[in-house]
């Protein structure tokens, strides 16, 4: 279940975005809380006297009392995974909120379908967060967050799983197995070649016929293979600036 704030000093907006993510979670059958907040002192002092964590927060800048800015700057000093969308009427201030590392801003008067929008790009990010990829070799089990993996590299009847951290792990497995298992969740993989499965999102250089990992790792993308990867890469980075 989602915990989500909305933190505004209009009650009056308050109640119609409340209403809005309402009707969208009743649409995309996600069960979730919502709390409502009149600034940012009362957000803060529930967050202080009870356990509560919450998964969204959706938060106006300009407020009586402490404002959006200063909010946000408190609650990433005791939350850095809390998805923060500010819901303002003002867009001079994007530069200053950008050390808070805001997900999104959406502008005033709100349009239903930008926040349905916008939602679901945050739920998607929340669920990918704790998709995990569970694995047994020899007597043990094992599971990583999917998000961790930089690629799997298949290798007669071995996968080998290179994480983010350096570490490496091996099962037996066939690699056509892992990347059906894989498009469950929302994190991208890019089959780019018959022996390697590569998480998009620690791609930082493309070339024709190789891509390269955070890492320093450089990966043979296969001749049959090419025209596709361009294909997808190209519509991840129009996906990101323009989504």
């Amino acid at each position: 279940m989602l915990n989500i704030a909305i933190c505004d000093d209009e009650k009056t907006f308050c109640h119609k975005l409340e209403n809005i993510l309402n009707e969208i979670l009743e649409q995309e059958k996600i069960i979730a809380d919502i709390d409502v907040y009149q600034n940012g002192n009362e957000l803060l002092g529930e967050l202080e006297k009870s356990e509560i964590r919450y998964d969204i927060i959706l938060l106006d800048i300009e407020m009586e009392g402490m404002d959006g800015l200063e909010t946000a700057k408190k609650l990433r000093e005791k939350n850095e995974i809390t998805i923060l969308i500010y819901v303002t009427g003002y867009t001079s201030y994007a530069i200053e909120a950008f050390e808070v590392q805001p997900f999104r801003f959406v502008i005033k008067p709100v349009d239903k379908n930008v926040i349905h929008t916008c939602f679901m790009k945050a739920y998607e990010k929340i669920i990918t967060e704790k998709f995990y990829f569970h694995f047994k070799y020899q007597r043990d089990y094992y599971k990583v967050l999917v998000k961790d993996i930089l690629y799997f590299e298949s290798e007669k009847r071995i996968i080998w799983i290179y994480l983010k951290d350096g570490t490496i792990k091996k099962v037996y497995d066939k690699l056509n197995n892992i990347e059906e298992y894989i498009k469950k969740g929302k994190v991208d993989f890019y089959r780019i070649h018959k022996s390697f499965l590569v998480n998009s999102q620690y791609i930082i250089r493309k070339a024709y016929n190789h891509v390269e990992l955070a890492d320093g790792t450089v990966l043979d993308i296969s001749k049959d293979r090419r025209k596709q990867m361009n294909e997808y890469y190209m519509k991840e980075i129009e996906g990101d600036m323009f989504g």
